[in-house]
């Protein structure tokens, strides 16, 4: 009988120890499961923000109609506005992001009697210079200052740096 309730003994506790080990790959398998369910989901929200964030940045994009048809344009209506001291109208040239710290930098040059310097550098820039993005959406200009541009999908040119 001692031999029968030591082989039951064994039984038992080998029988709990394959039962913790199945919960122990379960549990496991559980929070990996939950992990990349949460993962899953993130990157869902992420996606989701994005797209909110695109549309949103397409629509103030839309409604943006300061710019020029041409490059060429926008920056004579750059040039024109700053000419005219219009500091808040030159900003808005410039692609939405960069326009109040635009108007802050004209304001400065301003303040600084920097404007003319500017206007003459600006005056000597020649389009024929540039060229265009394989998209066509991007236009550069390097000589003698480096001066980009960016196609709206409104059909506007802006500027994103001069």
């Amino acid at each position: 009988m001692k031999i029968s309730n030591y082989l039951k003994f064994i039984a038992g506790f080998l029988g709990v120890i394959v039962v913790v080990f199945v919960l122990y790959i379960g549990g496991i398998w559980a929070v990996r499961a939950y992990q990349q369910w949460q993962g899953e989901k993130a990157v869902q929200k992420t996606v989701e923000n994005l797209k909110k964030f695109e549309a949103e940045d397409y629509a103030k994009a839309m409604a943006d109609t300061y710019g020029g048809k041409t490059p060429q344009e926008t920056l004579q209506m750059y040039i024109s506005a700053v000419e005219k001291g219009d500091y808040e109208l030159a900003s808005k040239y410039f692609i939405g992001d960069k326009q109040e710290e635009k108007l802050k930098i004209l304001i400065k040059t301003k303040k600084n009697n920097n404007i003319d310097f500017l206007l003459n550098i600006l005056r000597e820039i020649n389009i024929k210079n540039g060229y265009y993005s394989t998209d066509k959406k991007i236009f550069t200009i390097e000589k003698p200052i480096f001066v980009e541009f960016i196609l709206y999908p409104n059909n506007v040119w802006k500027l994103i740096k001069i």
